[in-house]
């Protein structure tokens, strides 16, 4: 299967010899030389392609004769803005150019002109091209996936997190139920982590059950009755849906005891895949 890569280098005699050795590990390359054609040429092709290869100095513009130093913090800011999902490695033959960019530009992938370092280049963007998918989700809901990089979630979560935004436009009956099971279980483990990084907002007596377990009504109808006198909030918008979300996820995910005509859809998923999201963004002020 060919992958598709998008280079933006001035250099066409360079860019046709990257060509030819991409054709060798079935890796596509796709070539424009300026930083206008670059934005004019995505459009037409981020859907279908993998990543984005920038030089570190370039043209900004076709009528240009020489390379501009503002080409490639041009180039991020645009990438960033108009296409922040989308992976990208930079490519170099300037050796300071090189060194600043590990230096100053430390989340960027970076890499030197020269066949044992863009065969590198190739083995990473194969890589991402296997995981393209959750690479996009990761980038998009950045803020939601930081309680797994900074470990204040069990880690295990993070790729069923990932399989239900993947699901999120499923109607498949399977689906749905084991998605409102799995958002309930984060859930749980959002105020079983509550309960043991703050005990102060959530002690064990109005957190856990009999058997020491998390008693997650308990523990929101507790966490909704201090906010009002504690130090942090808890506002409407997200303590309603939660515990809505919560119930629904209990009837319809974990139990099946609901007999009716009328199931969840992939619309109930997405309605509470969104509470989560807000209850995680609160989650994240009351741990970080």
């Amino acid at each position: 299967m060919t992958i598709n890569v998008l280079l933006v280098d001035d250099d066409n005699g360079y860019a046709q010899s990257l060509t030819a050795y991409g054709a060798q590990e079935s890796i596509e390359i796709l070539h424009v030389k300026t930083l206008v054609e670059m934005q004019e040429f995505l459009p037409k092709v981020a859907s279908g392609i993998s990543a984005i290869i920038l030089d570190i100095k370039g043209m900004i513009t076709p009528d240009d004769e020489f390379d501009d130093e503002g080409f490639l913090a041009q180039a991020i800011t645009y990438l960033d803005r108009e296409y922040y999902t989308k992976p990208r490695v930079i490519l170099t033959g300037d050796v300071e150019g090189y060194k600043y960019v590990e230096k100053f530009r430390k989340k960027e992938k970076v890499y030197r002109k020269g066949n044992s370092s863009e065969n590198e280049m190739f083995t990473y963007i194969k890589d991402i091209h296997k995981n393209l998918d959750e690479i996009v989700i990761m980038k998009e809901y950045e803020e939601i996936f930081e309680i797994f990089e900074r470990s204040i979630l069990d880690i295990s979560r993070k790729e069923e997190l990932i399989q239900i935004i993947k699901n999120i436009n499923s109607n498949d009956s399977t689906t749905v139920k084991n998605s409102l099971a799995r958002i309930r279980d984060i859930q749980e483990d959002i105020v079983r982590e509550i309960n043991s990084v703050n005990k102060t907002i959530l002690p064990d007596n109005n957190a856990l059950n009999g058997r020491g377990e998390i008693a997650f009504r308990k523990s929101h109808s507790h966490l909704v009755s201090q906010s009002t006198t504690s130090v942090y909030e808890f506002p409407l918008f997200i303590s309603e849906s939660t515990i809505t979300t919560y119930k629904i996820g209990c009837e319809y995910g974990v139990h099946t005891t609901n007999s009716g005509s009328f199931k969840p859809t992939k619309y109930t998923v997405k309605n509470a895949l969104y509470s989560l999201f807000d209850f995680i963004l609160w989650f994240k002020t009351v741990v970080l």
